[in-house]
């Protein structure tokens, strides 16, 4: 089996991304969680430069294995549209990694177990799709 391609995940809630960082798996690493739009600011910009960000951060849930650069953001509902572009403008030198974010106009659970389980079926498929499509390696934004 290939080794999992590593992501970083932008949520709201730890509880919301256990679930979301377990059902990536095995394809999917989680090496990092941010929970706000403010800690997206100042981490996703290093992670992209390759920086390891400090350990004492005890809402990253991710395996913060940093042996491989990033090779997509994963970002949740929880983000408006203004977040993205505030923490992709910040990053705009170093992202050459797609971003995923919900498309709205999908109908998605209420916010819960299932909430989870749907979203990562749709961003399993775009991040495959674009895979597949050899757009990895590309800046973007991406709906899922």
């Amino acid at each position: 089996m290939a080794s999992p391609i590593p992501v970083i995940l932008c949520g709201r809630t730890q509880h919301i991304a256990k679930g979301v960082i377990a059902a990536l798996r095995p394809e999917f690493e989680t090496i990092h969680l941010i929970l706000s739009p403010a800690t997206g600011k100042t981490q996703i910009p290093a992670l992209l430069r390759g920086e390891v960000p400090p350990s004492d951060d005890t809402d990253n849930i991710g395996t913060r294995n940093y042996s491989k650069p990033p090779a997509a953001v994963i970002l949740g509902a929880g983000y408006e549209d203004s977040h993205v572009v505030e923490m992709r403008e910040l990053c705009k030198s170093d992202s050459k990694i797609p971003w995923l974010k919900p498309d709205l106009s999908k109908p998605a659970p209420s916010v819960g177990p299932d909430y989870g389980k749907a979203m990562v079926q749709r961003v399993k498929a775009r991040l495959t799709e674009l895979k597949d499509g050899g757009q990895m390696n590309g800046d973007g934004v991406y709906l899922f």
